[in-house]
């Protein structure tokens, strides 16, 4: 049976406290990770990998925890612009993806921290910490609900780089036709690509191009001077004209 003592001995370990800076924030950071016991996890806004793999002291802290057969599970919004920081981290964690998620927070055996303002230069202006028993056990439960709804960071890179490749396809997809187009008057002249309405070049960009007089295969030379173009090809139809 626990005595009156120990049920205040054990109270007053629990605390609240706030840090403010980076230096006291980064060693918060790096006492929570080594404090961990076999594991901790962290949820954090887009940001968060390139913290953990620009800030040495906090990367050396994540190899140590897990070399020393810890588990980290992290949560982050995973995009195109920190893909290459993600790949790095999931080296250390198991990494998944939600949308939208903003802030810092990691939960372990006993204690809750929060970075609670997010700075471009800095990694935060103020962190909280807790090791309130209820504050634990409740940012745990948070934790574990968007862990459930996270997806694993393998299927959101994946989905990244389809897309990536998607568009260099799409930018180096040649065209296949450029067309030469008159007006009514047919006094002036305008080169489109074969199935787009932009001009690449026109006599005039004030007037409405609505017949077309000739087609020809795309040749990517000819758009170093896509003015000599038009006008070598209005000769060139002239002569076949008359």
């Amino acid at each position: 049976m626990i005595s009156q003592r120990q049920k205040q001995a054990h109270k007053s370990s629990e605390s609240i406290e706030v840090f403010y800076g980076i230096d006291k924030i980064i060693n918060a950071i790096i006492d929570f990770v080594n404090g961990s016991k076999h594991r901790y996890d962290v949820y954090a806004d887009s940001k968060g990998p390139l913290y953990v793999t620009k800030i040495e002291a906090l990367r050396k802290a994540y190899i140590k925890f897990v070399s020393r057969g810890g588990q980290i599970r992290f949560i982050t919004e995973i995009t195109r612009e920190n893909l290459s920081y993600c790949k790095e981290v999931m080296k250390l964690v198991e990494l998944r993806h939600i949308e939208g998620i903003r802030g810092i927070v990691r939960i372990n055996e006993i204690e809750y921290q929060s970075n609670l303002a997010v700075l471009e230069t800095k990694l935060a202006t103020i962190l909280l910490r807790s090791t309130l028993k209820r504050a634990v056990e409740l940012q745990q439960n948070a934790f574990d609900t968007l862990w459930e709804k996270a997806i694993p960071a393998e299927h959101r890179i994946k989905e990244i780089e389809i897309e990536q490749e998607a568009e260099g396809s799409k930018s180096k997809e040649p065209h296949n036709t450029i067309q030469l187009w008159t007006n009514h008057d047919q006094d002036e002249y305008a080169i489109r690509l074969g199935g787009k309405s932009d001009l690449l070049v026109a006599t005039t960009h004030n007037t409405q191009y609505t017949i077309l007089i000739d087609e020809s295969e795309y040749i990517p030379e000819l758009e170093y001077d896509w003015q000599y173009t038009m006008m070598h090809w209005i000769e060139n139809v002239s002569c076949r004209e008359s």
